[in-house]
C-alpha cells in the first residue's frame, strides 16, 4: 500500500513537471502574439465574381506604416470568403485571429445574390464567436470601415457601441448576431433581419479628423457618425423589405423588454392646439399569440407600455410640475394609434415580402399542427391583427 502511494505521488509530480515544461516552452501551440493580427471587424463586399474581405486589425506591435499603431484596414479577394480570409494572412504575414471579432458588415453588393453564400463560412467556422453582431451598410463595407469618426479611433468600435444594447437606446436598433441570423435563414420560412448602418457626415475640425483616423478615411470632408435605426428584412437570403426607425422600435418593443427608451408622439391635439411629446418608456409587457376563428388566422397582440413624459413642445403652467411627468389622455391615445399604424405597416411588409418576421410559422407548427400544411408559407396573406395596446402613464 505504501509503495503504491509513493509511486502515485512520483507519477503526479512528473506529470505536473511535464505540463509546466510544455507551458513555459510554448509547446501548447500558442500563437506568437507578435505575429498575430487581432481582427476586430470584417467587411464583406462583392467585386465581380469574387468576394472582397476587408478586416480592421488591432496590431499588437508598433508600426510606422500608419498614423495610428492600433489601427489597420486590410483587404483581400478570393473566389470564396474563406479563401479571401486566407489571403489576408498571406499578404500580411500575420495569423488572422477571429476570436475577438465582434462585427461583420455586409456591403450593398452582397444583396444582389443570396447573402448566405458569403456568410456560410463565418456562420459555421469555430474561429469566430457566435455572438458577433451582423449588420448591413449603404455602399461598400470597405469604405465604412475606413470612415473617420469622432466617436472612437477605430470605426468598428464606434459601430459596435450603437449595435450593442445600452440603457436609453435598447429599442432603437434591431441587433442580431450571426447565430440568430443563421437560425432564421435555415428555418422553414427562411426569414431573417439585420440592422442597416447609415453614415451621417458631421462638421469636423482637423484635430478631430486626426483623432478619428481621417487620414485613412480618404475623404477629408469631415467626420461621420453612424445610425442603425433602420432594419433590413431577408427572405431566402435575399433583401426583401426595409423597416424605418418607428417600425423598428415597434418591432423591438414586441420582441424584448426594454428600459429607459423613448417613443415619439407628434401632433397631439389638446384644447385645440397641437403638441409633440417624447415619452420615456419605463417598462413594457407584450404578448403575441396565434389563433384561428374558423378558417381565419388571427394574430393577437397584448401590449402594455408604461411611460412618462420626457419632454413636450408646450407646457401647461396650471398643471405645475405634473406636466413633466404624467401622460395626458390625448397623448396616450395618439401613441396607441401610432403604435397600431406602425404594426399594420410591419405586417403589410411581411405580407409583400413573405418574410416571417414574428416567427408565426413556428407557432403554427407547435400549436395548430392540423392547420400547418394548409397555411404554411401563406399565413400572412389572410392574417387578421387583433391589437390591444395600452400606453399607461406613471401614477
Amino acid at each position: 500500500g505504501k509503495l503504491q502511494k509513493k509511486t502515485s505521488l512520483k507519477l503526479f509530480v512528473i506529470v505536473i513537471a511535464f505540463c509546466a515544461l510544455l507551458f513555459f516552452t510554448n509547446s501548447f501551440g500558442i500563437i506568437d502574439i507578435e505575429k498575430t493580427a487581432i481582427i476586430t471587424a470584417i467587411g464583406l463586399d462583392m467585386e465581380g465574381e469574387e468576394y472582397e474581405i476587408t478586416v480592421q486589425v488591432a496590431v499588437p506591435q508598433a508600426s510606422t506604416a500608419t498614423q495610428e499603431n492600433s489601427k489597420a484596414v486590410i483587404s483581400a479577394s478570393g473566389a470564396t470568403a474563406s479563401e479571401a480570409m486566407h489571403q489576408i494572412g498571406d499578404i500580411t504575414g500575420w495569423y488572422p485571429n477571429l476570436g475577438f471579432c465582434n462585427l461583420i458588415i455586409l456591403g450593398e453588393t452582397m444583396f444582389e445574390d443570396n447573402i448566405a453564400k458569403g456568410l456560410d463560412y463565418f456562420s459555421k467556422t469555430f474561429k469566430l464567436q457566435d455572438s458577433a453582431c451582423l449588420a448591413a451598410c449603404e455602399g461598400k463595407a470597405k469604405d465604412l470601415l475606413k470612415t473617420a469618426t469622432p466617436l472612437d479611433n477605430i470605426s468598428s468600435f464606434a459601430i459596435q457601441k450603437i449595435l450593442l444594447k445600452n440603457p436609453g437606446m435598447t429599442s432603437d436598433v434591431a441587433t442580431v448576431d450571426i447565430k440568430d441570423f443563421s437560425v432564421g435563414y435555415y428555418s422553414n420560412q427562411s426569414s431573417a433581419f439585420m440592422p442597416l448602418i447609415r453614415s451621417i457626415e458631421v462638421p469636423g475640425t482637423e484635430d478631430s479628423q486626426k483623432a478619428g483616423g481621417g487620414e485613412s478615411g480618404g475623404s477629408g470632408k469631415g467626420n461621420k457618425v453612424f445610425d442603425a435605426s433602420y432594419t433590413l428584412l431577408f427572405k431566402n437570403g435575399m433583401k426583401a423589405e426595409t423597416l424605418d426607425d418607428h417600425e423598428t422600435k415597434t418591432f423591438n418593443l414586441l420582441r424584448e423588454k426594454v428600459k429607459q427608451s423613448t417613443f415619439i408622439v407628434d401632433d397631439v391635439e389638446i384644447d385645440g392646439e397641437k403638441e409633440n411629446f417624447l415619452l420615456n418608456i419605463i417598462s413594457n409587457r407584450c404578448k403575441l399569440s396565434l389563433r384561428f376563428d374558423g378558417a381565419q388566422p388571427v394574430l393577437k397582440i397584448d401590449a402594455r407600455i408604461i411611460t412618462r413624459v420626457e419632454d413636450r413642445t408646450t407646457a401647461d403652467k396650471r398643471a405645475g410640475l405634473e406636466s413633466a411627468v404624467f401622460v395626458p389622455d390625448e397623448a396616450a391615445a395618439k401613441a396607441e394609434s401610432d403604435f397600431a399604424g406602425y404594426m399594420e405597416s410591419i405586417l403589410e411588409k411581411c405580407r409583400r415580402s413573405g418574410c416571417d418576421l414574428f416567427e408565426l410559422d413556428n407557432r403554427l407548427f407547435r400549436y395548430h399542427h392540423k392547420m400547418y400544411e394548409a397555411y404554411t408559407g401563406k399565413l400572412y396573406d389572410t392574417l387578421k391583427l387583433e391589437l390591444n395596446v395600452d400606453f399607461t402613464g406613471v401614477k
